[in-house]
């Protein structure tokens, strides 16, 4: 005679602990699963507006470029108060854009040319405290000189082409910006350092014939003194 079958307890039941594992991912999955759907929300709206952010500055820094290079035409042919115009209208609509620093230049630049020094200094040094490249650095760094020595704060001038410093620009330049220091310092008389920078030229190599010349004058007005 057949015995009955034993009942099986489910407290008996042996669980596979990779089920059980999963089991709980799951369950953690479901019980999360509003926080986790809104956190992907969140980052695929972050990279829509991201990708839109990037898109539109793509299209403002063309359409600056534009505007920059017209700007520069009637700045060339010397119609000055279009040119203005034209820079400030860069300078309001495009801001952060490359062509909006390089237009802050041109307006100090005018400005210097129309002798207005106040305005030149806060146009050319908000220039310099933003933009990233060299271009128009040496130019921008030289009218800030130029109106210190025309104040006689030559100090002032020193401290101008030390900002030099922060860029990368060429040779040339840099021998151009000694010059003017070995200046400053001839009217600071200080004529040792003037000295002490001469002899920094001389020993350069490749010295263009025209930085050569005006080292030739200080050496001579330095003779004298």
């Amino acid at each position: 005679m057949l015995k009955p079958s034993r009942k099986i307890l489910k407290k008996e039941i042996k669980k596979d602990p990779f089920l059980e594992t999963f089991e709980k991912i799951e369950n953690g999955f479901e019980e999360n699963r509003k926080t986790l759907i809104n956190v992907f929300i969140f980052f695929v709206a972050i990279i829509v507006l991201g990708s839109i952010y990037i898109n539109n500055q793509r299209v403002a820094e063309l359409e600056s470029s534009s505007a920059f290079g017209a700007a520069l035409v009637a700045y060339s042919n010397l119609d000055f108060d279009n040119a203005k115009f034209q820079f400030e209208s860069i300078s309001s609509t495009y801001e952060g854009t490359e062509s909006e620093i390089f237009s802050k230049y041109y307006l100090g630049k005018i400005a210097f040319e129309m002798g207005n020094f106040n305005e030149a200094k806060l146009l050319l040094n908000d220039f310099l405290d933003n933009t990233e490249k060299a271009i128009f650095v040496c130019g921008a760094i030289k009218q800030l000189v130029d109106i210190s020595f025309s104040e006689n704060d030559f100090l002032k001038s020193l401290d101008i082409i030390a900002r030099a410093k922060n860029f990368n620009i060429n040779n040339i330049s840099k021998l151009e910006l000694e010059l003017l220091k070995i200046n400053a310092l001839i009217n600071l008389n200080d004529l040792q350092s003037a000295k002490i920078e001469i002899e920094k030229i001389l020993n350069s190599k490749n010295v263009p014939s025209s930085i050569e010349q005006k080292i030739n004058e200080f050496e001579g007005l330095l003779s004298v003194l």
